[in-house]
């Protein structure tokens, strides 16, 4: 009898993880990608893909607030958005994984990660150590009746932090620092992100670097570098524009004496060239952590809140230290503080 293809299950939403899964199984065209809209179109048009919208559930199954006519309107047309992208990806995946073994990674708790739980071979693949720094919850269980209603449409958690690795089919979390949460310690691999490049070969390292669109060549920094790194926080409602550009001014004047690089998030589209003269902007979509597989060693690692601080295991860490407002992002930079003290 004739073993069964083995095929590989990529779904991912950022930049980040996407490189972990190829430090983990290497690139093959043939894999199934899919990414959500959160995934730069600059990154997804160099690979054959699945595109999904991205719909984040909040507060339950809730899109939005329900007390205002906007609020329905968006439960509605993200509901619709959900919908379509679910039962569109429960058909491609049924063409393409017919009579094949599958082994999935990436995100297990985004909603169109139906898969992890449904597949006996399922992988989570960490995407920022903060989603890590809380308690992580066991599968929920309500009664048979409603699990199989949500097992219909998709939907296996009550909560994003049940999708970080309890499933009894989740084998693997592949995380970049150890954990020892009980639910998942016995569950989690560490990537040590150089060692697992270095081990690739040339020719794949050349494919992955293309992929996120990076000529190694095309990088040179000054011996005394101080290294922004920017988050979402404008494009996700978090900081006003003028808060989170007058940070950044901040530490750049703390650091006037240094060569400033900023490396913009993915997600972050304010023009930094445009408000900050002299300073070097860098290309916001590929993987930060591939700057430390080339052996970049800034004086100084500068964010408000971003877990890629503790990549750059040589430098000088600088967290924000001045008031935020918004009690959400001060409470994560406080998480990472302690994170940072522990390292």
């Amino acid at each position: 009898m004739m073993s069964k293809k083995e095929i590989n299950i990529c779904l991912v939403n950022t930049v980040y993880s996407l490189f972990l899964y190829f430090l983990i199984e290497g690139y093959n065209e043939n894999d199934i990608f899919i990414f959500t809209s959160y995934m730069p179109n600059e990154i997804s048009d160099n690979i054959e893909c699945i595109r999904l919208p991205h719909v984040a559930f909040v507060d339950g199954f809730r899109m939005d607030s329900l007390n205002s006519v906007k609020g329905i309107i968006n439960n509605v047309l993200g509901y619709c958005r959900y919908f379509y992208g679910y039962f569109k990806l429960r058909i491609l995946l049924f063409i393409k994984t017919f009579n094949k073994k599958v082994k999935v990674y990436g995100h297990a708790h985004t909603p169109f990660s139906y898969m992890f739980y449904e597949n006996e071979n399922s992988n989570v693949i960490e995407d920022g150590l903060m989603n890590y720094s809380w308690e992580v919850y066991k599968t929920h269980k309500i009664n048979p009746v409603v699990d199989m209603i949500l097992h219909l449409c998709g939907v296996y958690f009550l909560s994003a932090h049940e999708g970080l690795g309890s499933h009894v089919n989740i084998k693997n979390v592949y995380l970049t620092q150890e954990n020892n949460d009980p639910l998942i310690k016995d569950k989690v691999k560490i990537i040590d992100i150089k060692k697992r490049w270095e081990s690739i070969p040339v020719n794949e390292r050349n494919k992955i670097m293309s992929i996120f669109n990076i000529n190694i060549d095309s990088l040179s920094f000054n011996e005394k570098t101080v290294l922004i790194l920017t988050g979402a926080f404008y494009n996700d409602n978090l900081l006003s524009y003028d808060e989170e550009v007058n940070i950044y001014g901040d530490m750049i004047r703390k650091f006037e004496n240094y060569t400033i690089l900023i490396k913009p998030h993915p997600r972050d589209t304010i023009n930094y060239k445009e408000i900050f003269n002299g300073v070097e902007v860098l290309d916001r979509t590929f993987p930060i952590e591939i700057l430390t597989t080339i052996g970049f060693k800034p004086n100084v690692v500068c964010a408000i809140v971003s877990t890629a601080l503790l990549n750059f295991k040589e430098s000088e860490i600088y967290i924000y230290e001045g008031e935020i407002k918004n009690k959400e992002v001060s409470a994560l930079r406080d998480t990472l503080v302690d994170m940072v003290n522990k390292k």
